[in-house]
């Protein structure tokens, strides 16, 4: 009698363990259903976060939009990495993510001992009437950029370029504040999207984490503007373009929430919009 109340525990025992187990199973089958198929892992792609000090240049990056993506004050970001004007990069091309230039980085100029400088043949003198040949400059191929210059009519900036312009008539449905770098519009008709000040388009593209289609226009040596949608450009990089010149199309799609999202940034740093564009 007792070895069967034995036998009778361990069953329970088990059922109970069994039960555990497959009220688990059941749990982990409602949260894997919970998340849509083909959904895409968000991450922060930030330097400060993740740690990544260096990054890689892939075809389609210029420096505008490389300083974009981290936050960045492009000028700095070309000198501590030695790019000069016009920023060039190519791709395979390895870019310290920092705008803090190097400390005590100054270049050594080369010692000339005396030995050195005797034994340096002395110019013949020259004849009368008779002329130095010119030496041949030495070519150098360079890989190709990473984006190449777009072929883009250049635009005079139209009259008024100190004027700021709404990039949308109406009002943002989501505002400047501690989680939002910009303003949102939500697109419920045909938009078209205009420029809010006269610059040069530096950047016009995608395949930036977290932006879909991108256009960002450079206004002054600090201050840039950035519009993402999803929709049709009408711009080139390279190109002129003029304050409330249209930059855009955004057609709305049924059943798809379309927005566009604009940001200004000085010296590589979210500002609010709304302080400039009344």
């Amino acid at each position: 009698m007792a070895a069967v109340q034995v036998r009778s525990a361990v069953t329970v025992r088990k059922a109970a363990g069994l039960c555990r187990w497959v009220r688990v199973f059941v749990l982990t089958g409602c949260l894997a259903a919970c998340v849509a198929p083909g959904s895409p892992v968000v991450t922060d792609r930030s330097p400060g976060k993740s740690g990544q000090t260096t990054y890689t240049v892939a075809r389609g990056d210029t420096l505008y939009s490389i300083a974009w993506r981290f936050n960045l004050d492009y000028r700095r970001f070309a000198a501590t990495n030695q790019i000069g004007p016009p920023f060039t990069i190519y791709p395979g091309q390895k870019l310290r993510l920092t705008d803090q230039p190097l400390s005590g980085a100054k270049k050594k100029r080369p010692t000339v001992t005396v030995a050195q400088a005797s034994s340096k043949p002395k110019a013949a003198p020259k004849q009368p009437g008779a002329k130095t040949p010119r030496a041949k400059a030495a070519v150098t191929r360079r890989p190709e950029p990473a984006r190449a210059a777009a072929k883009a009519p250049q635009k005079t900036a139209a009259s008024g370029s100190k004027t700021w312009h709404r990039p949308l008539p109406q009002k943002p449905s989501v505002v400047f504040g501690k989680n939002s770098k910009g303003l949102d519009y939500a697109i419920s008709s045909r938009a078209r999207v205009r420029n809010t000040r006269s610059g040069e388009v530096v950047y016009a593209g995608n395949g930036i984490a977290g932006f879909e289609r991108l256009v960002i226009v450079k206004h002054s040596s600090e201050l840039l503007s950035a519009y993402s949608f999803n929709g049709k450009m009408l711009v080139a990089e390279q190109q002129q373009v003029g304050g409330g010149e249209v930059i855009a199309d955004i057609l709305p799609r049924p059943g798809v929430g379309q927005t566009l999202h604009f940001e200004l940034r000085r010296k590589g740093l979210p500002i609010n919009p709304q302080t400039l564009i009344r």
